[in-house]
Formats: C-alpha cells, sequence, structure tokens
C-alpha cells in the first residue's frame, strides 16, 4: 500500500466546496467580480485551500500531519476520508467529501515511506559511492538531507528523492509547535514511533510523473491511493549500482572494463574478441586480458549485500505490509 506527505487534488465541480470562512480566506476579484477564493497556511503544518470561480475547479492540498494523532500511517487509501473530515473540522469551509474522493485528479504526491535503520550518515555516504550516473543524477547533502535529483530541464521529467532523519526532524521547532496542538500523551506517542526512523520521500510534480511512476493509467485521486506500484524501490533500482561493483571499480579504467564486460554479458571469450581489435601487435593478449579477468574474479568474491538490495528488501517489506493491512 503506498502511502504520502503531501497530496495535492483538484476537483473540478465548485460545489464541492461551500460556507467557506471569509474571515480565514482571501478574496480576489477581477472587475469586480470575485475570481478566487484562498486559504494557506505553512505553520504548524501545510494547507492550501483554493475555490477557482475562473477556471471552474477547487484544489486542495495538505500533508501528513492534517492526520494528527494518525500522522505515523501517512496518507493512505484507508484514511483518506479521515483527512478531509479533520480539514471540515478546522471551520475554514464545508468540502463534500464523496466529490472529493470520486472526483478528485491528483497533481502531486510525495510518496513517502519511513523504516527504522542503524546509521543514517553511513547510509548516505554509501549512496553517495553508489550513483550510476553522477551526471544524469545529482546527489547532495543538504542540511542533513540527502537528495538525489535527476536532471532534466522538463518539468515532467523531474524527479527527486530525499532521505533524512525522521527523529531529528521532528525534533525541529515547528514540528514541536505542532506536537503541542495534541495532547501530551499523543504527541509522545508520535515522537516514540518516530525514534530512529528515517524517511525516503519521492516527489512527484506533474502529472505526468505521478502516472509513469505509479504505473496507472489515469490521476484520479482513487487510482493514485490503490496503485500497486513501489516507485521509491524503482528509482533507487535506476539510480544505484550493486554494491559488490562499487567495491572493486576502483579507478577510470576499472570503469571502462566493467563497461566492457557488461556489454559483452561478462562472457570472457567475447570480451577477449573486442579487445584482439584494439591492442598493439607488440603487447600479448593475455597481458591485456589480465585486469579484466582479475576485475571479474574480485566480482565473483565480494559477498557484500548490494546496498540497492538492502534498500530494496526493506521497503518491499514495508509496501507488503500495508498491502496486508489495506484488506
Amino acid at each position: 500500500m503506498l502511502t504520502f506527505d503531501k497530496l495535492k487534488i483538484v476537483v473540478s465541480a465548485l460545489d464541492c466546496i461551500d460556507n467557506i470562512n471569509l474571515n480565514k480566506f482571501s478574496t480576489i476579484s477581477k472587475n469586480g467580480v470575485v475570481s478566487e477564493y484562498k486559504y494557506q497556511q505553512v505553520s504548524p503544518y501545510q494547507l492550501y485551500i483554493e475555490k477557482d470561480v475562473t477556471d471552474n475547479e477547487v484544489i486542495i492540498e495538505f500533508t501528513g500531519k492534517i492526520l494528527g494523532t494518525r500522522y505515523s500511517e501517512l496518507i493512505n487509501q484507508t484514511n483518506i476520508r479521515q483527512c478531509i473530515e479533520n480539514i471540515n473540522a478546522l471551520e475554514l469551509c464545508s468540502l463534500d467529501i464523496d466529490t472529493i474522493l470520486s472526483e478528485g485528479k491528483v497533481v502531486k504526491a510525495d510518496v513517502t515511506i519511513d523504516t527504522e535503520y542503524p546509521d543514517i550518515s553511513s547510509l548516505t555516504k554509501e549512496l553517495q559511492s553508489c550513483i550510476k550516473n553522477n551526471e544524469r543524477y545529482t546527489a547532495v547533502n543538504k542540511r542533513g538531507n540527502f537528495i538525489v535529483e535527476k536532471n532534466v530541464k522538463t518539468k515532467n521529467r523531474k524527479l527527486r528523492l530525499t532521505i533524512y532523519d525522521k527523529e531529528q526532524e521532528m525534533s525541529l521547532l515547528e514540528n514541536q509547535r505542532w506536537l503541542q496542538t495534541l495532547d501530551e500523551a499523543e504527541a509522545k506517542a508520535l515522537n516514540d514511533y518516530f525514534k530512529k526512523k528515517i524517511r525516503f520521500e519521492l516527489n512527484h510534480n506533474s502529472v505526468k510523473a505521478i502516472k509513469d511512476w505509479l504505473c496507472i493509467s489515469d490521476n484520479s485521486l482513487s487510482s493514485v491511493l490503490h496503485a500497486e506500484a513501489n516507485p521509491i524501490m524503482t528509482f533507487l533500482d535506476k539510480i544505484l549500482v550493486d554494491n559488490a561493483e562499487a567495491h572493486v571499480v576502483h579507478s577510470l579504467r576499472d570503469a571502462e572494463r566493467m563497461a566492457l564486460m557488461k556489454a559483452n554479458g561478462f562472457d570472457m571469450k567475447a570480451i577477449e574478441n573486442v579487445v584482439k581489435l584494439h591492442k598493439a601487435q607488440s603487447t600479448k593478449l593475455s597481458d591485456m586480458m589480465k585486469p579484466y579477468r582479475e576485475l571479474y574474479k574480485a566480482l565473483n568474491e565480494n559477498d557484500a549485500t548490494s546496498l540497492k538490495e538492502r534498500l530494496k528488501g526493506i521497503l518491499l517489506e514495508i509496501f507488503l505490509i500495508g498491502f496486508f493491512v489495506s484488506f
């Protein structure tokens, strides 16, 4: 079961919002006619509601904190109704829950997984060394957040994975202020839950990205919430080399040899035929093949479990647990 820390939903039905609190919403007029009503808050959690009269649509964007004491669940198919009920409870407006659930379209989605990991510092260092293509994917550490971003100019193809210490993030002032809105026991339970947890968060900021990475034919709220893909696992599979390869490739020449070996399916006879075409007459073929054989031997002798496989195993386990919980 997929879980999300943020969703942006668009509904092409103005009647799904009513009883707008004009003391809370901004009213925008054009030529003396109201065109939009907007509400936005960034603290103690993010919430955005817009009624766009001109475009005949209602926009709702919220984070998992709208779930309050159920925040650890993150947004998912089993609690989406509760999310909207909690927005209604703020008395900012009245949202028609059934219309939103049946007609809502998701235009932004942050797929999110929280899991225990013993040492995020060692994990991020290992991740940095295992990025497959540093020209296609940029990996940086920003204020404790490890961010891998696809280097593309087209918005539809942009994708960003952030990995960070969730326990530490919950200690930030803004999050502590939010926890203070809960009763003491509930706040403690959430703090306890996030101890030793790290968060994987994959941002999908376009309809194309949502459909492509969630493997769904449309971006309806129902399709997004019930998607059976695991986009974080898929992304890691694309960007990471196997640990064994990372441990034996120590130079550009090693990387070039590894590429040739891969291209020939690690078939030494086929590799030898390629090497023959480029060797000087004075050079022995056995001497030229020696580094390939040593690299191949080191690759097979390295029994370190791939970081990619370890992470995929963790994420798959969490995904399957959520899948069974949804039934």
